[in-house]
């Protein structure tokens, strides 16, 4: 499918469904009524959660961490960026003749509807001259342009550098009339912010001047801005720069630029702005607290199978780029575990570390699937050094300064106290390597060694699966649980809200009953799919054309998925601990948020999420007749909040119908005179909120002082509508 055709159907199937909406508006939306009956029995021994509205983010994946860190230049450090793998396009519904690696693929994002400018590959070219901004096309030689230079210039990489990294990049001003060198576009300047500019540079003769320039794009008449850079000598030397920008608003062009006949070594840029809290942007920060996540799980996923945590430790100069070797591209290591500790903290957050479980066959991964390119990986290999490096990690984060040398290191980085990480998985998808009892019994070592170190954390044991073993460890779970049932306090599921969720939490009730624990049940990677995956909404009913999933997560249709999900998940109360959805920023519209460089915007999803995530509801209610279940498009629900005082009722409404609904609440024998309503909704299925209307997803609030709700309560919920109300006495 070309991009011409993809923008075609997708204007085809918004307007049937624009059709068929507004041919029901016309016809006399069809109404249907319905009582439900409170009966004051609570569903579960146990309250819903305050960590089960969680959350998740993965490095080396989807850009997501990265468009919510502050760094403005792609590839600062002039790296070779690998290729990204099949399995990232499989993932994203990038191949365009089938999920098989090796056949043709997008490289154009912005046909996609998810596309923003968050998701730009901006490439280094030589100045002046032309790059498109937006272009995203996976050989790593085009993220170095200089076949479009205005002058005789040139760029290229080369092997070693300032120490960050492995390569640096040498610019050669060849012309004899003008100043050259090498720019990157895409740079949002907003006028009153800012900017800090640092990076290393060297000469092998005696450079007397360079200039750092930010000219309006596409244009170079006259810079915007320039700074001087005199006397560079053979040696790499750092400089740094803070730039006020008074007057500018748009977008930039940054540049080096070098006198006529002249060459320079460049290594270790950076480009930040000062409003960054603790690294990250400040409306990242801001639009992450509104989805408000119990936990969030870092730094993956199967990014965390491959990941050493020392890498992303330390200043920002001595972490050194890696490939993201499981999805491919470049993991800067800038974002690492400080960062996350600190992301964590600013929005309220509890932290759960995914450790890298060791195992021989991690040396070489080439073998499975011929999905992924092998690798060698001899520091993976031992179970014992796994374990150590586990626990030096759980010291580094949680031990008091002056208690021991990782905690010594964390105090030297710049961070007295400690990050105070409850939750730690270990690994994901582990059946790849491990069958499911040399597993358990990995857990065993690796729980033990890092309890040693502090006995306050919760360890969670994966039942997933992943690769060929992938209904192994569920059906071994007993087996598993004899093994380390004593030495973990969570497991790590990938169930959906049903669809065995009731058959795995009696498992686990069972052992618990026997064994005197008290595991609890977590979702940590949670995607919300349709049970149906055929659903006709998304389907072009002329071509029988279903789009991609990258499609269907972004809209309302979707997002209401997510909260159907949610009220099952908390009809199973504390059982389940949290879910992490699946993920928080930046995925292809498979997130909670999404950061364009313009601005950050909550997704149907994040919506869901956000409301959700502060309801009152604790103890949820029995229904009289009632049995709701996540395939269900219409659905209540009720519940007490903490203190059996404030009464939660939701009305989910995802249909084409008006439905009048009525609670029945004699049983309760309370009167109610308050009443808060939140409603959450969509122009029809398809709604989806974008950086351009981030607000087409509508809610709206309602308090209502003077309430006389007798032994009834009514709402109204218009078609594609989610409410909830919140009464008081």
């Amino acid at each position: 499918m070309n991009n011409q055709n993809f923008q075609s159907r997708k204007i085809i199937r918004c307007l049937i469904l624009t059709m068929l909406f507004v041919a029901l508006v016309f016809a006399g939306e069809t109404e249907k009524t319905q009582v439900f009956k409170l009966t004051g029995q609570e569903m579960t021994e146990t309250p819903i959660s305050p960590l089960l509205y969680s959350n998740f983010i993965e490095l080396g994946y989807g850009i997501q961490a990265e468009a919510m860190w502050s760094e403005m230049l792609f590839n600062r450090s002039f790296e070779r960026v690998p290729h990204y793998t099949g399995i990232n396009k499989e993932c994203f519904d990038l191949f365009l003749d089938g999920g098989t690696p090796g056949k043709i693929y997008g490289r154009d994002w912005s046909a996609f509807d998810w596309y923003h400018t968050g998701y730009e590959h901006n490439a280094w070219f030589a100045a002046p001259g032309t790059a498109n901004p937006a272009s995203w096309i996976d050989d790593s030689s085009t993220f170095f342009i200089c076949e479009t230079s205005l002058a005789d210039c040139e760029i290229r990489q080369e092997a070693g550098g300032s120490g960050h990294g492995e390569q640096c990049l040498r610019v050669i001003n060849r012309d004899e009339s003008q100043w050259a060198g090498v720019a990157q576009t895409g740079k949002l300047l907003k006028k009153g912010e800012t900017y800090n500019l640092r990076g290393k540079i060297k000469s092998s003769v005696t450079l007397k001047k360079a200039e750092l320039r930010f000219y309006k794009s596409g244009e170079w008449s006259k810079p915007i801005a320039s700074f001087p850079l005199k006397n560079i000598g053979d040696q790499f030397s750092g400089f740094e720069i803070d730039f006020k920008n008074s007057r500018f608003e748009g977008w930039a062009t940054f540049c080096l630029m070098i006198p006529p006949g002249s060459e320079i070594v460049l290594d270790d840029f950076s480009l930040k702005p000062q409003s960054a809290i603790n690294g990250w942007r400040s409306e990242a920060i801001d639009v992450t607290g509104r989805v408000n996540p119990g936990l969030i799980r870092f730094p993956g996923g199967c990014f965390a199978s491959f990941y050493d945590w020392r890498n992303g430790v330390g200043p920002y100069s001595e972490r050194k780029p890696k490939e993201s070797y499981f999805w491919g591209g470049l993991n800067n290591n800038d974002i690492g575990t400080a960062e996350f500790a600190m992301l964590s903290q600013v929005v309220g957050s509890e932290m759960m570390l995914c450790v890298n479980l060791y195992h021989p066959w991690k040396k070489s991964y080439e073998h499975y699937q011929g999905v992924l390119r092998g690798s060698d990986f001899p520091q993976f290999t031992s179970l014992s050094e796994g374990a150590q490096a586990a626990a030096d990690w759980v010291a580094y984060c949680n031990l008091p300064a002056g208690s021991c040398p990782m905690a010594d290191l964390r105090v030297k980085h710049g961070y007295k106290e400690p990050f105070n990480v409850r939750y730690w998985e270990l690994d994901n998808e582990a059946s790849r390597w491990f069958e499911a009892k040399d597993y358990a019994w990995a857990a065993v070592v690796y729980s033990r060694a890092m309890k040693a170190v502090d006995p306050s954390i919760k360890i969670g044991m994966i039942s997933y699966g992943g690769g060929w073993r992938t209904r192994a460890y569920r059906e071994q779970l007993e087996d598993m649980l004899e093994i380390a049932g004593q030495d973990i306090d969570f497991v790590a599921d990938r169930n959906n809200a049903e669809g065995g969720l009731d058959a795995m939490l009696e498992r686990l009730r069972s052992f618990n009953r026997d064994n005197g624990t008290e595991i609890k049940y977590c979702n940590t990677e949670w995607l919300p799919l349709d049970f149906d995956e055929n659903i006709e909404v998304y389907n072009n009913p002329e071509t029988g054309d279903k789009p991609s999933r990258s499609y269907m997560f972004s809209k309302w249709h979707y997002g209401m998925n997510v909260l159907k999900n949610l009220l099952a998940f908390q009809r199973r109360g504390g059982e389940v601990l949290f879910v992490n959805f699946n993920n928080l920023a930046n995925t292809h519209s498979q997130s909670a948020i999404e950061t364009p460089k313009e601005g950050v915007y909550l997704t149907a999803s994040g919506l869901a999420l956000e409301l959700l995530s502060r309801s009152p509801a604790a103890w949820i209610l029995e229904i009289e007749g009632y049995s709701p279940q996540v395939a269900d498009e219409f659905q209540v629900q009720a519940a007490w909040d903490g203190k059996r005082q404030k009464l939660v009722l939701y009305v989910c409404n995802r249909t084409f119908e008006k439905w009048t609904t009525t609670f029945d609440l004699s049983a309760l024998s309370k009167g109610f005179t308050k009443a808060e309503i939140i409603t959450l909704a969509g122009e029809g299925p398809l709604a989806m909120n974008t950086l351009k209307n981030p607000n087409a997803i509508k809610r709206s609030l309602k308090n209502v002082e003077k309430l006389k709700t007798g032994d009834h309560y009514t709402v109204v919920a218009d078609s594609y509508t989610f409410i909830q109300i919140v009464l008081e006495e």
